[in-house]
């Protein structure tokens, strides 16, 4: 009964040391404000009685969950649905561009220029006719297509908004367990400094290996968790882009199936009428449009080539953009080159100094073994 106010005492004591424990944390740096304490405290119960089974498990269910938002959002950027949208899409296009309206004009095998052009004309409006039918039905039939893909994108906003609310909430839960595990560590580091200044025997020393090698397991789950935590982070703003992708996609297609795609039959529509009265002009008159035609044409081609042919000759062999590139990369490489050989030669010095000490308790070892052998 005794025992009991100094247990409460000590629980008290405990509660004040994680509060302060907390305060000291960058809270702002792992997602947290002061009032996730309490959540903070709950999940430290979790390490109370720590071994290597409560920290090989622990903040394990935290990282499944966020991986299996990972794997769900790889699956929506390569969903094949996506690339199937926009095939649709360059269908469309491509069945519209084989109207090609010049096709009026193209000559028509016949013995005479003069006497077949009227029949020329006739001919190739019926042919012009049939094929804007045909265009019309393929057109009218791939907007129906899209129309169902364009409906998955919307669900996959809907599907995404989710996936962020989860992952916003799985990075605050990675951020606990973090909070939770740094102030365990310290703990940790605490109860090692206070059996340091017991008197040291075999049953200390093991204590103190023991929970050595519970606060490095330790440091390397918290780290593993702040890695999944930043990876959260980064998830966040993929989501968004994804949305924003899918949204201007949906976008896009309303404006060509309720804009551009009645243009295009409005268009073709007055082709067809205008061509109609152009048949009736005098046989004169339609070889100077003809030759009129070929000369725009021809300016027209003239001035296309040598716009093309003067922008390819300034643009520069080599980017300036990808110079920088391949400085900024190099510039990387040997940092990160210099960065590894000093951590290498690092980890060596380190490693001499302990094979010194090694040697040197081989050594003793040896020199005590001789001096205990019994005297014949």
């Amino acid at each position: 009964m005794s025992d009991l106010p100094i247990q409460k005492k000590n629980e008290s004591l405990s509660l004040i040391s994680t509060d302060e424990k907390f305060s000291k944390l960058d809270l702002k740096e792992i997602g947290l404000t002061t009032s996730d304490l309490v959540a903070v405290e709950s999940v430290h119960q979790e390490l109370a009685d720590m071994n290597h089974a409560t920290v090989a498990e622990y903040g394990k269910n935290i990282a499944t969950k966020t991986a299996t938002y990972t794997d769900e959002l790889l699956d929506l950027v390569q969903n094949k649905d996506l690339d199937a949208t926009g095939q649709k899409l360059n269908e469309v296009v491509t069945v519209a561009q084989q109207l090609n309206t010049n096709s009026i004009l193209s000559p028509a095998k016949s013995s005479g220029f003069l006497g077949s052009i009227l029949n020329r004309f006739k001919g190739a409006k019926q042919s012009f006719d049939q094929k804007f039918n045909s265009t019309k039905e393929q057109i009218d039939a791939l907007v129906k297509e899209i129309e169902t893909s364009q409906q998955g994108l919307k669900d996959r906003i809907n599907t995404l908004d989710r996936m962020f609310d989860g992952v916003q909430d799985e990075y605050k839960q990675l951020g606990v367990y973090i909070a939770a595990g740094k102030i365990k560590q310290q703990e940790v580091q605490e109860q090692i400094a206070e059996l340091s200044t017991l008197e040291q025997d075999a049953q200390t020393n093991q204590k103190i290996y023991d929970l050595n090698h519970l606060a490095n397991n330790l440091e390397k789950r918290v780290s593993d968790l702040q890695v999944l935590q930043q990876s959260a982070m980064q998830t966040l703003p993929m989501i968004r882009i994804i949305q924003s992708n899918n949204s201007m996609l949906v976008d896009k297609f309303y404006a060509i199936k309720n804009i551009t795609l009645p243009a295009w039959k409005n268009q073709i529509s007055l082709a067809i009428s205008l061509q109609e009265q152009k048949n009736s002009v005098q046989l004169a008159n339609t070889i100077d449009d003809a030759t009129n035609e070929l000369l725009k044409r021809n300016a027209d081609l003239l001035h296309q080539n040598s716009v093309d042919t003067a922008r390819a000759n300034q643009r520069s062999v080599i980017d300036i953009e990808t110079l920088e590139h391949v400085q900024n990369t190099l510039i990387k490489t040997v940092n990160d080159v210099i960065s590894i050989q000093k951590e290498g030669m690092q980890k060596r010095e380190e490693a001499s100094i302990r094979i010194k000490a090694l040697q040197g308790n081989l050594q003793q070892l040896v020199l005590d073994s001789s001096q205990n052998q019994p005297k014949h």
